[in-house]
């Protein structure tokens, strides 16, 4: 499966590649800033963030994920990523993101998100999203109510490295 380039007013967002590896490894998976509340544990080095984005480009072609990097126009720089990924055993699909420390508080992830659930319903017919945020990180749940989510309950989410995060979960569905 080809992902379609999507453009908002600030960004392009395109497919993640595995020769990202590098620029996103120095950019945000090595920030602990940034992977706080991931459920992935901060990359030791660019070899996991290569790893990791082999296991994205294997679900593109699978079809259970619409992933993107985001990349701002102005200078074509990669600045973060996200998507949807599909969770057959609650048959929704998964919104996350990350972006660069630097560039929070800019409203990029918001813009970025709310195209590719817009693209993912237009174009692919995927009506039904859910998302869930750390209850630490209250700014993850702002992005998910821009884009139109509604709270909806009271949870946790478990990281790889056995981490607990007492969390909110979010829904939408498109018409």
């Amino acid at each position: 499966m080809k992902l379609q380039v999507i453009e908002t007013k600030r960004l392009i967002l395109r497919p993640l590649e595995v020769t990202d590896a590098e620029h996103i490894f120095n950019t945000w998976t090595s920030d602990p800033r940034v992977t706080e509340f991931m459920t992935y544990t901060t990359h030791k080095s660019a070899e996991d963030t290569k790893e990791w984005l082999k296991s994205v480009q294997n679900n593109y072609e699978k079809g259970v994920s619409y992933d993107y990097g985001f990349l701002l126009k102005s200078t074509g720089k990669l600045i973060g990523s996200g998507g949807a990924e599909y969770r057959k055993e609650r048959d929704c699909w998964m919104i996350g993101y990350n972006i660069a420390y630097d560039y929070w508080y800019h409203g990029y992830t918001a813009e970025a998100i709310g195209a590719v659930v817009d693209y993912l319903s237009k174009e692919k017919g995927i009506r039904h999203f859910v998302a869930d945020h750390a209850v630490d990180n209250p700014n993850s749940g702002r992005v998910m109510e821009k884009i139109g989510m509604k709270f909806d309950h009271m949870g946790s989410y478990t990281c790889h490295d056995g981490r607990v995060f007492e969390a909110k979960y979010y829904i939408m569905d498109m018409q």
